[in-house]
C-alpha cells in the first residue's frame, strides 16, 4: 500500500452513512470499489449505474448485500441519471469508452460518453445536491494524440468547470491498471490460455505506467477526502516496457516442448510509444505531497503561473522502469502470472 495515500479504513470513513453512486460500476474499477465499500465501509447504500445488464446480474450474484442497488442506465440519458441520483451523497464517475482503436473508428461514440455523458453526470449531481464527485481520467488525456485521450482531456475540463458551485469535485488520472478490462495483462493471459506460441507487442520500445486496481481505488478515495476545487490527482507510478512484461508472461506460460516467444506487430492507430501522467505545462500548476501530485485547475484565462523549479514532464520513459523480476513479483502478488499448462 502506498503510505502517502493513507490507510484504507481511514479513507473509507468518508463514506460512513452515505448513499454512493458509481457510474460504470460493473467495470473493473467499479467492481473493486463496490466490493471494498460493501466489505469494509459503513456506507448506507451503494448504487451501481451501468448499461450492461449481464454484468449487473453477475455483480448481484457475487454480492448478496442489501445495501447494493442496481440501476441499468446510460450516462447519455439525463432523465435516467436524475432518477438514479435521488438522495445520493457521493458520486464516483467511472463510465467511459476507453478502447483506443475503437474510439479512432467511432469518435462520436467517445464524445457522447466521455464528454457529453460526463457533463450529464456533473450537471445532474449538482442539481441533486450531491456533496462530492470524483471522476476518473487517464494518462492518455495528457497531450493527447488519439480520440480516447482527446475526449478524456475535455472530460477533465468539464469536471473542473463545476468547481465552486456548491459541490466538491476532483479528478484522478492514472496509467495502465493491472487486470482491468481491456488492458494488456489479461489479453496476454487469454492468448497464453488459448495455446498461442507468440505474444504480439506493437513496439519493443513501448513503455507504460502501471498500478493495481487497489491503488486506483485508494487514489480515488484520497481525492474524495482531499479534493474540493476541481484539482487533478496523480500518483507517481513506476513504469515497465511492454516487451519486458510480455517476456515475463511468455516465460511463465511456456513449456519445454512449447516455448512462447514475443514478436513486434506494429503500432496501431492512436498509440503512443510512451505515456505522460503530467505535462511540462501542468508541472507549473502541480504540487507534490509524498507520491501524490495535485494539479490545480485553471481559474480564469487571465491568471499566470510562476515558472516551476522543475518543469519536467512525468513520462513513462523517464521514470524508473521495473526490472523483469519486479514485473514477475508484481504479477505474482496480484495472481496474474500465468501457470504453465500441462503437456
Amino acid at each position: 500500500m502506498n503510505p502517502t495515500l493513507g490507510d484504507v479504513s481511514r479513507l473509507l470513513e468518508g463514506l460512513r452513512e452515505k448513499r454512493v453512486l458509481v457510474t460504470g460500476g460493473t467495470g473493473s474499477f467499479g467492481r473493486t470499489l463496490v466490493e471494498l465499500c460493501l466489505k469494509h465501509s459503513q456506507a448506507r447504500e451503494i448504487v451501481v449505474f451501468s448499461r450492461d445488464e449481464q454484468k449487473h446480474v453477475a455483480i448481484r450474484r457475487e454480492f448478496a448485500d442489501g445495501r447494493l442497488k442496481l440501476f441499468v442506465g446510460d450516462i447519455r440519458d439525463v432523465e435516467r441519471l436524475r432518477l438514479a441520483m435521488r438522495g445520493i451523497n457521493l458520486v464516483f464517475n467511472a463510465a467511459a469508452i476507453k478502447h483506443v482503436p475503437l474510439t479512432e473508428q467511432h469518435p462520436m461514440e467517445a464524445v457522447q460518453t466521455n464528454i457529453l455523458g460526463c457533463h450529464n453526470v456533473c450537471q445532474v449531481a449538482l442539481e441533486a445536491g450531491v456533496e462530492a464527485l470524483v471522476s476518473l481520467s487517464t494518462d492518455k488525456a495528457v497531450e493527447p494524440v488519439n480520440v480516447m485521450g482527446m475526449t478524456k482531456a475535455l472530460h477533465e475540463r468539464v469536471v473542473a468547470s463545476f468547481a465552486g458551485q456548491g459541490m466538491r469535485v476532483a479528478i484522478v488520472r492514472y496509467g495502465n491498471v493491472l487486470a482491468s478490462n481491456g488492458s494488456v495483462v489479461p489479453y496476454f493471459a487469454q492468448l497464453l490460455q488459448s495455446g498461442v506460441l507468440e505474444l504480439p507487442v506493437t513496439d519493443r520500445r513501448m513503455t507504460r505506467f502501471c498500478l493495481s486496481l487497489q491503488e486506483s481505488v485508494q487514489l480515488v478515495l484520497h481525492a474524495l477526502t482531499r479534493g474540493e476545487d476541481g484539482g487533478t490527482y496523480v500518483l507517481d507510478l513506476p513504469a515497465f516496457r511492454i516487451w519486458d512484461l510480455a517476456e515475463v508472461m511468455a516465460e511463465s506460460g511456456s513449456r519445454p516442448d512449447r516455448p512462447v516467444r514475443v514478436r513486434e506487430s506494429g503500432i496501431r492507430p492512436g498509440e503512443k510509444l510512451h505515456e505522460s501522467l503530467i505535462s511540462t505545462e501542468e508541472m507549473r500548476r502541480a504540487a507534490r505531497e509524498g507520491s501524490v501530485f495535485r494539479i490545480a485547475r485553471y481559474r480564469s484565462g487571465d491568471e499566470t503561473f510562476a515558472p516551476a523549479r522543475q518543469e519536467k514532464a512525468l513520462t513513462s520513459d523517464t521514470v524508473r522502469l521495473m526490472t523483469k523480476p519486479e514485473i514477475a513479483d508484481l504479477l505474482r502478488n496480484n495472481d496474474l502470472l500465468p501457470v504453465r499448462s500441462r503437456p
